[in-house]
């Protein structure tokens, strides 16, 4: 386990996210770095993608204001549904990388959507929807690449036995 990287990654990532990232827009999206990052490590390492979820999604709910636990429960449901993938997907090719980041996005988006509407909060759903969730997923397939070559290096780093048998 590599927690002594993960842990300060994850809380810098979340400070990013709500400070920086959010401020660039494409359309009313914005890229989520912090949910692209717990995307690929939920493809690389299922069972360390719930802790990444929980923990990143606790840190983005501290750094943003919103309400408390929205992210990080929306961040769970995207390790859970991807972590149940593992194993089923080729997720060595750019494609299915880039796929499972729109998925992951739009049930993060969907489940996030979901849960402030039962908490009562106002939105306009299909606005939302057209006009954060799409340009939010595009941005994030585009990023989903990258970030897991980036992530993939450190997931050999804490395993180098793993990387013997996928080189």
């Amino acid at each position: 386990m590599i927690w002594f990287l993960s842990i300060p990654l994850l809380a810098l990532l979340a400070l990013l996210q709500t400070t920086i990232f959010r401020q660039i827009l494409f359309l009313d999206g914005s890229l989520d770095l912090l949910l692209v990052a717990v995307i690929c490590w939920s493809m690389l390492r299922p069972e360390e993608g719930l802790v990444w979820a929980l923990l990143g999604g606790i840190f983005a709910d501290i750094f943003s204001g919103g309400p408390f636990g929205i992210t990080a429960i929306a961040c769970l449901l995207v390790a859970i549904c991807i972590g149940a993938l593992h194993g089923r997907l080729w997720t060595r090719s750019p494609i299915a990388v880039m796929a499972i980041a729109m998925f992951g996005t739009v049930i993060a988006h969907l489940a996030s959507v979901a849960l402030l509407v039962f908490f009562g909060h106002p939105l306009e759903v299909g606005y939302l929807l057209a006009y954060v969730t799409l340009p939010t997923a595009f941005l994030n397939t585009i990023a989903s690449v990258p970030v897991y070559l980036a992530l993939r290096r450190l997931h050999f780093v804490g395993a180098p036995v793993l990387a013997e048998e996928e080189a």
